[in-house]
């Protein structure tokens, strides 16, 4: 009765007080939890924080030496390291049956056009390689026809337009670009072996 009272003599005030003084009215302690803001839920702690997610960097052979070639020639080293990969699995003497040697597999006219005298010298090589691929990118403006003209000759691609209908050059295509993607996803491959997607999910 008494805080019924109060309650009725807090609102005659109000009505009577002018309309200044009504907006400086404290509601708060004249009828308990009835003039006080709605009760809001406790504030909940916060969700757990997850770390922010990062990749390793990369373990991978001639890392120095192949991040300088790639620098130099605009190329993202994880392509040129892809290229190794497929080509000589980072082998610095390795050679094939039709004479190209050395991590990036160079011919010996096409070293020679480069600048490279000593297809062996990782350096030299992947700085020829390097300059190779750059020139193809830059030529034909789509990495799969770089890559295939890498592999069979930029006249070959330049005439035919697209990939030619060789298994092997449509096959290393797709490796050097399985690998890339590998190791942009933190992967560390050793030999094209090791850039398939079934090999990842195992």
């Amino acid at each position: 009765m008494v805080r019924a009272l109060r309650i009725l003599s807090m609102l005659v005030a109000l009505v009577a007080a002018p309309a200044e003084a009504q907006t400086r009215m404290d509601w708060r302690n004249a009828g308990g939890d009835l003039f006080v803001a709605a009760m809001t839920e406790p504030p909940t702690p916060d969700a757990p924080r997850l770390d922010a997610a990062r990749l390793t960097d990369l373990d991978q052979p001639f890392a120095d030496a192949i991040a300088t070639a790639a620098e130099r020639h605009g190329l993202d080293p994880k392509l040129l390291h892809a290229l190794v990969t497929v080509e000589s699995a980072y082998r610095a003497q390795a050679c094939s049956r039709a004479g190209a040697c050395g991590l990036t597999q160079l011919m010996p006219g096409t070293a020679e056009d480069l600048g490279v005298r000593d297809r062996f010298d990782p350096h030299e090589n992947l700085r020829g390689g390097a300059d190779y691929l750059a020139r193809q990118i830059l030529r034909f403006g789509d990495l799969r026809l770089a890559l295939a003209a890498y592999n069979s000759g930029p006249d070959r691609v330049a005439r035919l337009g697209r990939i030619p209908n060789i298994r092997e050059t449509q096959n290393y295509v797709v490796s050097v670009i399985d690998c890339y993607l590998a190791l942009t996803a933190g992967r560390g491959v050793r030999s094209s072996r090791d850039c398939s997607p079934a090999e990842a999910a195992r």
